[in-house]
This record gives C-alpha cells, structure tokens and sequence, in this order.
C-alpha cells in the first residue's frame, strides 16, 4: 500500500479479501491495509443526517479500504471517483436508498409505488413512464419478516420480484460459503420467470418488514396475452442483467471459477 502511495502517487488503493473473515493468513492484514483515518463503509452510509454530504464522502478519497468481495470493491471504486467529482451525485432519490436514507421517507403506498416506478426506471432507461406504470400495475405488494425465505435452489420459479426495502440475501446450496448481498431496486427471479427453468440459489430474507412487488407467472403469462409491448420491459430487464453478467468480473470467478450463469 505504501509503495503505491509513494511511488505512483494513489490517493486511494482497494483491495479484495474475497472472504468476509479477511485474508487467508495469520497477521490480520484486512486492519493494517484498513487506513486508520478511513471510516467503513457502514459507517459511511449510516452517518448521522447533520453531517454535510461532502464532509462523509470526501474521506473516502484517501488512504485504503479492504472489501469482502468484487462486487463491493467495484461499487465502493464507483461511488468514489464519482465522488471526486460531485459527492452530492451520490444523493439523488434513488441512491439515498443504496445510503439507507432513501424510503425510511416513504410515508404512503402511493409515495412507494413512485419510487417502484423510480426504482424500475432505472433498469428500463428511455422507456415512456407511463408504459412502467402499466408494468408495476401487475405486480403486487408483499412484505416478509426475518428469517422467511423467498423461494428454495431448485424450486420452481413462479414470479419476478423488485427489492423495494429491507436485506435479502441469495446462497447457493452446493457451493459452502458463496452467498452475496442483494441490493435495494434488484428485480430478482426474472430470468427464471422469463425462460421457466428452476431457481438458481436460495433467498434469504434478513430483515423484519422488508417490502417487495412480485409479479405472479399467472400475472406474467396475462401480461404477454394483453400488453405485450409493455411485457417487453422483463425482457429488456433479462437481456441487461444477462448483459452485466457476462461483462463484469464476477466475485465468484475469483472465488470458484465459474460464470454465475
């Protein structure tokens, strides 16, 4: 860390454990690379509502930061660089969510079907809002308590859900130990839906109250049948998530070598 400080001048170095319990060695490395100065990550996205935005974000600009995984280094890389150029970038209605600021705003069904729509306008960039409207219009609400689990690997996938609020969590039941974090706006289950193939891991919920909007295979199958240039949004969901998979490097190729796919 400090030969790259030095001599190439990097004000911010990451690095990846790719374990949740730090590096596979006996001096406790994850600390000594963990700058001092620099806060965790959890704390940074739970800093207290008085501090202004620049001051949280602008202490992650330096020093070094250790991640569990890939996916968390490329996320906290992201958020960093964008940043260094406007901190207040990382705090529009939809991010505030990812900071855990975002819906504890919610104060009506109607205020959160907006932000499902808001949440989905992001992964259906260009679309009319209003074909969105429709979209969501088949979708219903459901709200799960910690410890539930959303579906079984292997079971039979019968509906698309959108993460409006709350923890989930996916595992993989063959594989010990290779879980990941499934962030707040996710549409999950989509590609099992869409090709009628069985569920590829286990959901986990993490969180009491947490808040989702599932479209139903009989929803799913009407859909198709009436509206089908609004059913055409789950099929540009399928093709970007599928996109994204095969582009980025994936935790579980350093992991275990295989394409989640």
């Amino acid at each position: 860390r400090d030969s790259l400080t030095n001599q190439f001048g990097i004000k911010l170095s990451i690095f990846v454990a790719g374990k949740a319990d730090g590096f596979p060695c006996e001096v406790n490395l994850s600390e000594e690379l963990n700058s001092s100065s620099m806060p965790s990550h959890k704390q940074l996205l739970t800093a207290k509502n008085g501090t202004h935005v620049s001051d949280r974000l602008l202490t992650r600009l330096t020093g070094s930061h250790v991640c569990d995984d890939l996916d968390q280094a490329l996320i906290y890389a992201e958020d960093s660089l964008i940043a260094m150029v406007n901190p207040k970038l990382l705090y529009d209605n939809i991010k505030r969510s990812f900071l855990g600021t975002g819906n504890g705003q919610i104060r009506s069904i109607e205020e959160e079907k907006i932000y499902a729509i808001d949440l989905l306008h992001r992964k259906c960039s260009g679309e009319d809002r209003q074909l969105i409207e429709q979209f969501l219009s088949y979708f219903s609400r459901e709200i799960y308590a910690k410890g539930d689990i959303l579906w079984k690997q292997g079971a039979p996938s019968d509906s698309a859900k959108l993460l409006i609020s709350g923890d989930l969590m996916s595992s993989l039941e063959n594989e010990a130990g290779t879980t990941e974090a499934i962030s707040l706006g996710s549409v999950i289950g989509e590609s099992g839906l869409v090709e009628n193939h069985n569920r590829n891991s286990t959901v986990h919920v993490l969180a009491n109250g947490t808040v989702l909007y599932s479209l139903s295979r009989q929803s799913w199958e009407e859909m198709k049948q009436k509206d089908p240039k609004v059913a055409h949004l789950l099929y540009a969901i399928v093709v970007r998530y599928l996109t994204l998979r095969v582009q980025h490097v994936s935790n579980r190729i350093f992991e275990t070598r295989c394409l989640p796919i």
